[in-house]
């Protein structure tokens, strides 16, 4: 906000870019709307068909409180090492927390009851990871030189955050909060050949994922056609191949129906294909590319390392999140719970979202030079001098 006081003022924020997450923020929305007013009417006491929309307005109304009141503190305070250690800390004992007193849900404990309201850990591990590690690769020069150190320091933290995530179990977690720290890794230039045994460890870890958790093997089993167990997948098609090149029109999917569950949210593109159609999913695939590169740009315009390498990693996550659920709605990879950002229905991931992305919305707010007084007051001052 522009001030005449002679104090130092912040320009507006890039409005192309909060424009764009305004827009996708509001079709998420009426989708979940859209999606959820069935359900919502059968499982409601009352018969409405509000109750998750109503909920979704009030988690997006939060986030946009979040993402104005962030977007006016200066990006570079999170770019300290003592402040990462004690978050990243936090956020393990929070993701410790769930396995012993978590809220269970289809076999798995991902959430933690406050009252009325629920709180999932690992989306907050997302945000927590990347900010240590932008923090740790902006100060920490010894980890570029040094194996040891670069382990000890990323991918120790890394493999605590993950593991955890893990055993919930949520692989599609994990595998976010890993890929969003590698990018980090990745953006400031760490010699690659640090990674090449980590990943060869990821890729152990997930083989030995499938042989203790059999469930996801027969999710690649579906996937390869050769599984009995792909009920979702084939609504999901059916639900996206039904909608055509317009699709049936909002409020006019069948797959709400109690047809395709929890449409609202890892299969909500099932139903903006159902009821959007082939040139609904295309604007969308649109819009969330325009943000993406909206949003490297003004993280390459970064005055701190630590401002490029958080702000396109937090686009590398939102675009990994963006393939991910995309892929298996349209059945090209197996079934994991990956949310659709900014449109699938949920609290937490919808707020942490909104903050990850308040950080970049404060780095296109420029800081000016201390200004003077307006002219009118200028003159006001000569003329009390005078007298």
């Amino acid at each position: 906000m522009r001030r005449c006081s002679g104090r130092r003022y912040w320009s507006q924020p890039d409005r192309a870019f909060t424009l764009a997450l305004l827009i996708l923020t509001i079709f998420g929305l009426l989708m979940v709307f859209s999606a959820s007013m069935y359900t919502s009417s059968v499982r409601s006491k009352t018969g409405s068909g509000y109750t998750q929309f109503i909920k979704q307005a009030v988690y997006v109304v939060l986030g946009l409180g979040t993402l104005w009141l962030s977007s006016r503190f200066d990006y570079r305070k999170f770019d300290n090492v003592r402040v990462a250690k004690y978050a990243i800390i936090v956020t393990a004992l929070l993701l410790g927390l769930v396995l012993v007193v978590g809220s269970e849900v289809n076999g798995a404990k991902r959430w933690l009851a406050i009252g009325p309201l629920t709180f999932q850990p690992s989306e907050l591990a997302k945000l927590t990871g990347i900010i240590y590690a932008s923090s740790i690769v902006s100060q920490k020069k010894e980890v570029y030189t040094s194996f040891w150190k670069f382990t000890g320091y990323c991918i120790l933290p890394m493999v605590a955050l993950c593991g955890l995530a893990a055993v919930e179990p949520s692989l599609s977690a994990a595998m976010a909060i890993g890929f969003g720290m590698l990018c980090v890794y990745f953006f400031s230039g760490i010699k690659f050949r640090y990674f090449v045994p980590y990943i060869l460890l990821i890729i152990a870890a997930v083989g030995l994922a499938l042989i203790l958790q059999p469930f996801r093997l027969d999710r690649i089993r579906v996937f390869m056609g050769k599984g009995g167990a792909d009920y979702q997948i084939r609504q999901s098609i059916l639900a996206i191949g039904s909608g055509g090149i317009f699709g049936r029109g909002l409020g006019n999917g069948k797959q709400k129906m109690l047809f395709l569950p929890e449409l609202q949210n890892d299969f909500i593109f099932a139903n903006i294909g159902e009821e959007c159609g082939l040139v609904g999913c295309v604007l969308l695939l649109i819009l969330y590319g325009f943000i993406i590169y909206r949003g490297i740009k003004i993280a390459k315009h970064a005055k701190t390392k630590f401002g490029y390498v958080y702000g396109c990693s937090v686009m590398a996550l939102l675009g990994f999140q963006v393939i991910v659920n995309v892929a298996v709605a349209t059945n090209i990879m197996p079934v994991t719970g990956m949310a659709l950002p900014f449109i699938s229905a949920g609290g937490t991931s919808m707020i942490i979202l909104f903050f990850m992305m308040s950080l970049i919305v404060n780095m296109s707010r420029k800081p000016g030079r201390k200004v003077n007084p307006p002219k009118r007051i200028q003159h006001q001052k000569t003329e009390g001098k005078k007298a």
